[in-house]
């Protein structure tokens, strides 16, 4: 006979013991004529496994909602935010409630949430396996629609620091999304099984290790195409906001500009270039622009910066070393902006500008170099080795090394760079050296394996070219990682690439998905 549960029951039975002896032995009603609504049959396989999905979707909803919504309405950012809307919003509201008297207690948006869903028709979870699959539903809903946004924000962000932090949350992408679930889930089960919130989140992290596992992480230098989309965006927020400076500011810039180009030796006739640059400068106020805004706008002080690139593209060493004292100057006039020197526009926009050509510089030099790897890869084919590409890659550096006006594009820092990749660091050559034993050839191979006889009989004759081979390979590789490295350096800006461990992002979205999770702590409480 089938049991069933206490609060199923109608309140106005009574209990059994309450009864006569005779009727609690009499009018038993068979299992076959109770009502559906009083008894609960054991569900079928399938039944437990559609409702299993269901449990996911009803968790994975609003996060996904969240972040499809705020991505229509706020790009990226949006959706990100979408997505944390429900559990910033129970956050508020259990801080309000706190701070409340009890009988101005403001309902939790969760529970109006979980209410809405079963209305919607998704299933209310009933047992603890559909309460975790829901918890994990809602991890995977909320990584599933941050992941993409975080991805064209390591793009497009208009902050540096802002496209490092999205760069670094959404490597590894399939991994994270793969790890949401049973990273989810086990963290809801265990902390109902056990009672204990800190069991589950260490079961969460746990859970999540076998998805790090052989993942690399180190992040990818940006492309020469994403860095020029990076660019374009600063610009173009750079000229949306706009940066008008005063004309008083502006003429005293000019001047003491002049005063430096003078004392610095600037001649008319000897450094004509330089000299047209300063005069149009000079005399930006009487051009219609300067007349029109009172003064000189963000855009026009780039258009007077690349008249003053012009000027340094001469072959004469004097004129370019003035050329690039004009632009260093016109350079801190704009960047050392105060907001009492401009018109209108902010501050924001300057920092927009300095940005954006610090990205395009940057997008060049790297350029320049995947050229180099595009060009040594396509002279060394015929060779159908490795080392092929890095020979050629080697004189390919050499000569952008021996190339002055080429290695004008680069700082300092960046040409010493170019120069040892070049030429190799002692081990890379030493091993260069040990690979001429390698058998390439007839000629070398035979020249390997006799040398090796004469050193060591059949082991040497066995043995010297497998070294030579070792060593070619080493020497190699290096050789690749050195360009790869002096690439990477190009497209940071110098800096060093962020490193992050996947395993450490995972377990953090293991121990952050019951927090910023608010349907987990509703349906914990739900059970005591």
């Amino acid at each position: 006979m089938a049991r069933v549960p206490l609060e199923d029951l109608p309140s106005n039975l009574v209990p059994s013991n309450d009864l006569p002896l005779e009727l609690s032995t009499i009018n038993v009603v068979p299992e076959d004529d109770l009502p559906s609504s009083i008894l609960k049959k054991e569900r079928s396989m399938a039944e437990k496994f559609g409702r299993g999905l269901s449990s996911i979707a009803r968790g994975a909803a609003v996060p996904l909602t969240g972040a499809v919504a705020g991505g229509a309405l706020a790009g990226p950012a949006g959706a990100i935010a979408g997505g944390l809307a429900l559990p910033a919003a129970e956050l508020l509201t259990k801080s309000l409630n706190l701070a409340l008297p009890d009988k101005y207690d403001i309902p939790s948006p969760s529970a109006q949430v979980e209410k809405g869903l079963t209305k919607l028709g998704f299933p209310n979870p009933e047992t603890q396996v559909e309460r975790a699959l829901q918890v994990g539903g809602g991890a995977l809903g909320g990584v599933s629609g941050q992941i993409g946004a975080l991805g064209q924000l390591a793009k497009t962000a208009t902050s540096p620091v802002g496209r490092g932090i999205a760069q670094t949350l959404s490597q590894q992408p399939a991994r994270q999304v793969a790890a949401a679930l049973p990273v989810g889930a086990t963290s809801q089960y265990v902390a109902e099984e056990t009672g204990s919130p800190t069991l589950g989140l260490a079961a969460g992290v746990a859970a999540g290790i076998p998805f790090a596992i052989g993942a690399k992480g180190t992040l990818q230098a940006p492309t020469v195409q994403e860095l020029k989309g990076q660019a374009g965006q600063q610009y173009k927020f750079a000229e949306d906001v706009g940066a008008i400076f005063k004309q008083k500011p502006y003429n005293q810039f000019a001047s003491n500009l002049e005063k430096t180009l003078a004392k610095e030796g600037l001649d008319k006739t000897l450094q004509p270039r330089v000299f047209a640059a300063l005069e149009r400068i000079k005399d930006s106020q009487n051009y219609a622009y300067f007349q029109k805004e009172k003064g000189v706008s963000l855009e026009n002080m780039e258009i007077l910066r690349r008249i003053g690139q012009a000027a340094g593209s001469s072959t004469d060493a004097s004129e370019r070393r003035l050329a690039s004292i004009l632009v260093d100057n016109l350079d801190d006039f704009v960047e050392k902006a105060q907001p009492s020197q401009l018109i209108k526009g902010s501050s924001e926009a300057v920092s927009a500008l300095t940005d954006a050509r610090a990205l395009w510089k940057r997008a060049k030099k790297t350029e320049i170099i995947d050229d180099l790897v595009a060009s040594a890869d396509m002279r060394a084919t015929a060779n159908f080795s490795q080392s092929g590409v890095e020979n050629a890659l080697r004189r390919k550096l050499v000569n952008l090394a021996d190339n002055p006006k080429a290695l004008r594009t680069f700082n300092k820092e960046e040409q010493n760079a170019i120069k040892v990749a070049a030429k190799g660091g002692p081990v890379q050559n030493l091993l260069r050296f040990i690979g001429k034993l390698a058998p390439t050839g007839i000629v070398s191979g035979g020249g390997s394996v006799g040398l090796g006889y004469l050193a060591g009989g059949p082991i040497g004759a066995i043995g010297l070219p497998l070294v030579g081979g070792v060593a070619r390979q080493g020497a190699t590789q290096l050789g690749l990682r050195n360009v790869e490295q002096l690439r990477n350096r190009l497209a940071t800006g110098n800096a060093p690439i962020p490193q992050v461990s996947t395993r450490s992002l995972i377990g953090a979205r293991g121990i952050a998905a019951p927090i910023i999770n608010p349907i987990s702590g509703l349906l914990n409480e739900g059970q005591q």
